[in-house]
């Protein structure tokens, strides 16, 4: 019985990233050709970051974070040929559910108290500590889900799409400006 709540509470959560990453993408004007693979790709990468960090990966956020913006990123190539459109497009908005809004928050509250608080001798260390965790932690976060997407479109797109091999083109921009 445990597995099956198990499975109910995370199919809900894929469904509702799933919402969140098409309204994103809608937001950002993302073509109606490429909603459905943006849902999916939403719904894979919170998969991915919430299974890893339940079961493998233990209290391992940011690398749960970055190994499920890879994944996103990794499906975003493939779909990009299958679709005629930059991967960029849909895998934004498809990790944008796994952006940690709550560490944040915590770390811009903290922020706020540290700066307005009148009398500084009720400061204490670990307030500090505190919301410099958060800060370092919402930072490596972000920064995880930026490399997670980027890394595989500078792995594996080797080609621009009109098919031009970029590996070429710094040859020819060399021997351009070596001929000047």
């Amino acid at each position: 019985m445990e597995f099956f709540e198990a499975f109910i509470n995370l199919s809900e959560k894929i469904f509702w990233s799933m919402w969140v990453a098409v309204g994103f993408a809608m937001l950002f004007n993302t073509p109606k050709r490429a909603l459905l693979i943006t849902a999916i790709l939403g719904g894979v990468g919170f998969a991915t970051k919430f299974i890893l960090l339940n079961t493998i990966l233990h209290n391992q956020l940011v690398v749960s974070s970055f190994l499920g913006a890879f994944a996103v990123g990794m499906l975003g190539v493939y779909f990009a040929h299958r679709v005629h459109t930059p991967p960029i497009v849909f895998t934004i908005p498809a990790v944008i559910n796994m952006i940690p809004g709550k560490f944040g928050y915590e770390f811009m509250m903290g922020l706020i108290r540290l700066v307005t608080e009148e009398d500084k001798q009720n400061i204490l260390p670990h307030d500090f500590m505190e919301t410099f965790s958060f800060g370092l932690l919402t930072t490596f976060i972000v920064l995880g889900l930026a490399f997670g997407i980027v890394a595989p479109v500078l792995l594996f797109n080797t080609k621009t799409v009109k098919n031009k091999d970029l590996r070429n083109l710094n040859k020819k921009i060399k021997q351009k400006v070596l001929r000047k």
